[in-house]
């Protein structure tokens, strides 16, 4: 990631010198337009860095601070985004300095609980007022030199087995940022479940909203989709900041776009008072040789919110960890960390009754080796399904649904906690 200069003064952020730090979130506006602001804690050579966005757009903003005297000041510089004019030299080289768009000069008051003071834009002089109140503070990596770096949202519970749970507390700046009404679509109704599907307008990206799912309180199910539509955008976010040098710029199209080529499509595939199901795709290209296609199934119980992985709900899957051993799900706090492969008899069941493909196809897919390798399932209304998931750019196109196996007719697939999900299988 690169740092910028300006006025002559090197951000060196990058020491080598590793630091214990914590970013503190903040909420406010910039006249009268409403921010939320992330401060890095100084580093050990006294710069601090960090990220603001304004709500109604939703992308990062690298800022840089610098050394001041008064312990109660701070002077922080913020990136212009990137053209090829501005940040490549005349032989096409990414450049090492930053241009600058504002200077911001703040105070802080109440211990810290506020910052106030003006964002000044460098070309025109034009001022204006910042006020902001603090939201709250999370611990921020202490082996990443690169402040802006530690700011990623992707560090947060890095080499933890907890699961990936967003919060006020773990991530607040990112958290806030998805704090805001979403434009409400149309309402599907299915009886005595209803949902929803409320589209991010900064994003393009729309997620499902539960209003009603029989006598069961939707409030669990719907923090866990909130949770998903987060880590969904969050990629969105950060391909809108590379527009920017700090966040790496390199002058490739798709930088500072939202990244999904074509938006990216959420589906409810399930939807009772005991399970849901959605599934996520589309392709998501922010740079790099290709675009990234994905085509995710997601699974939660509905009174609780939890997140599942279907295969822990079927017989005949072998659960492994990063280290390639075997190990038991129900003691792993995240299993989808986990790796899931077939058994060898799931394997031939799959082969004797998958759906069969035209023969070009059968042929440039091998598809008895992507059965070992790329196995999944999932829960559609009334159905079981076994797909492959989780192929190559260069044979995505072989993803497809290989066997339907109707509910009622799952029993024997299924272990005594996964029939319990299915009302069709109640005794």
């Amino acid at each position: 990631m690169r740092l910028p200069l300006a006025a002559l003064i090197v951000f060196s952020f990058g020491t080598g010198v590793a630091h214990s730090a914590e970013a503190v979130t903040y909420v406010g506006s910039i006249g009268s337009l409403p921010i939320i602001l992330e401060l890095a804690s100084p580093g050990a050579d006294g710069l601090r860095a960090g990220r603001y966005a304004y709500l109604a757009k939703g992308g990062d903003i690298p800022l840089h601070g610098m050394k001041v005297k008064d312990p109660d000041a701070m002077l922080l510089f913020e990136e212009k985004s990137c053209t090829e004019k501005l940040c490549k030299t005349a032989d096409g080289d990414v450049i090492d300095v930053a241009p600058i768009a504002a200077e911001w000069n703040l105070k802080t008051e109440g211990s810290g609980e506020r910052l106030l003071g003006t964002w000044r834009d460098k070309e025109s002089g034009k001022t204006l007022q910042v006020k902001l109140v603090k939201k709250g503070k999370r611990t921020i990596s202490d082996s990443e030199p690169d402040l802006l770096a530690a700011l990623d949202p992707s560090y947060a519970l890095t080499g933890t087995d907890q699961p990936m749970v967003l919060s006020k507390d773990s991530l607040p700046y990112d958290f806030l940022k998805m704090d805001r009404p979403f434009k409400q679509g149309v309402t599907t109704n299915l009886g005595d479940r209803s949902y929803r599907m409320d589209e991010d307008s900064r994003t393009g990206l729309s997620y499902p909203v539960v209003l009603s799912i029989g006598k069961v309180d939707p409030a669990p199910i719907n923090r866990y989709l909130a949770q998903q539509r987060l880590q969904l955008a969050l990629s969105a976010f950060s391909c809108m900041a590379r527009a920017y040098l700090g966040f790496g710029w390199s002058g490739q199209d798709a930088e500072g776009t939202s990244g999904y080529d074509g938006g990216g499509s959420v589906t409810v595939e399930h939807l009772t008072s005991r399970l849901v199901g959605i599934a996520e795709g589309g392709s998501y290209w922010c740079g790099g040789a290709h675009p990234s296609n994905f085509g995710d199934h997601r699974l939660a119980d509905a009174r609780t919110g939890k997140a599942l992985v279907p295969e822990t709900l079927l017989r005949g899957w072998t659960a492994t960890n990063g280290d390639g051993t075997v190990v038991d799900p129900s003691t792993v706090a995240d299993p989808s960390l986990l790796s899931f492969g077939p058994s060898e008899s799931l394997i031939q069941f799959i082969l004797k009754n998958r759906e069969k493909f035209d023969d070009e196809t059968e042929k440039g897919c091998g598809y008895e080796d992507l059965i070992r390798s790329n196995l999944a399932v999932y829960f559609n209304a009334d159905n079981l399904v076994f797909t492959l998931q989780g192929l190559p750019h260069v044979i995505f196109a072989c993803t497809d649904d290989l066997l339907t196996v109707p509910l009622k007719d799952a029993r024997p697939l299924l272990t005594e906690e996964g029939a319990g999900y299915f009302e069709v299988l109640d005794l």
